[in-house]
């Protein structure tokens, strides 16, 4: 920058200093405020319009978790209200089971499970003093057959589900009736008949039921039906995977039979 526009700038500054101290340039001053004023109160109001939009966006925030809460809460109230149907339906389905049949029923409810390792043991809340007794068979719904009673005491006992890695039932066809194989548990709710002399018809969806061949275990209770048979005719037994008919994991009602005198 050359000297000659050194001293220009500087006397331009010289001179608007003393416009300045003199109060010269005071109506221009209040000129551009007085065109700049609806610049500043326009952005006065769209910082109030900001301000009042982001408190009403706050709001609808807050309203709008509140009705995912609700919509948490009914559904949560929807899903006990559909337990306890699906409950009162067993329950009325059993009560119907034992007044048409010769069993003695006692009504117990499940109150813990046992399921590490393949395991299907259920706490029942009955015990020796309602007249349980180890080997019972277990039903549920109209007499479906689910296990039988593993374990006693006073006040509770164990219910073994039949597909239990540990679990033996005998079994029989339900349109013949007559000895057909043992179903075994095999864990996680699978379940396989076995000992199938091979001269045995037996077709996928077939029905199985209980043999009545264990002292406490009535016959013809329902079990399960066939998936699949395995083996060929020159095999010396066949084998069968087995379906139970119910959700065995969602056992909450069972009923304790005592066969009748």
């Amino acid at each position: 920058m050359s000297a000659r526009t050194v001293f220009s700038l500087g006397g331009i500054l010289s001179v608007l200093l003393l416009l300045l101290l003199t109060g010269a340039l005071r109506p221009f001053a209040s000129a551009v405020r007085w065109m700049t004023r609806p610049l500043i109160q326009g952005s006065a109001r769209t910082a109030e319009r900001v301000r009042a939009w982001s408190g009403r966006s706050s709001a609808s925030e807050a309203e709008l978790r509140s009705l995912e809460g609700r919509v948490a809460g009914f559904a949560v109230d929807r899903a006990r209200l559909q337990a306890l149907e699906d409950e009162n339906r067993t329950l009325q389905a059993q009560a119907r089971f034992l007044q048409t049949s010769k069993h003695e029923g006692i009504g117990a409810r499940v109150v813990s499970r046992d399921l590490q390792r393949g395991r299907m043991h259920f706490l029942l809340d009955r015990g020796t003093q309602d007249g349980v007794e180890v080997g019972q068979a277990v039903i549920t719904g109209n007499g479906v057959f689910v296990g039988k009673i593993l374990t006693t005491n006073e006040h509770d006992s164990v219910l073994e589900i039949f597909t239990d890695p540990l679990a033996r039932t005998a079994a029989s066809p339900g349109m013949r009736p007559h000895l057909v194989g043992m179903v075994e548990g095999r864990g996680n709710g699978a379940a396989l008949l076995t000992y199938i002399p091979p001269s045995e018809t037996l077709e996928k969806d077939d029905l199985l039921v209980t043999a009545g061949t264990e002292e406490k275990v009535p016959g013809n209770l329902p079990l399960g039906i066939i998936n699949r048979v395995n083996g060929k005719s020159t095999d010396p037994f066949l084998t069968a995977a087995i379906e139970p008919l119910v959700g065995l994991h969602r056992l909450t009602t069972v009923a304790i039979l005592r066969p009748g005198r």
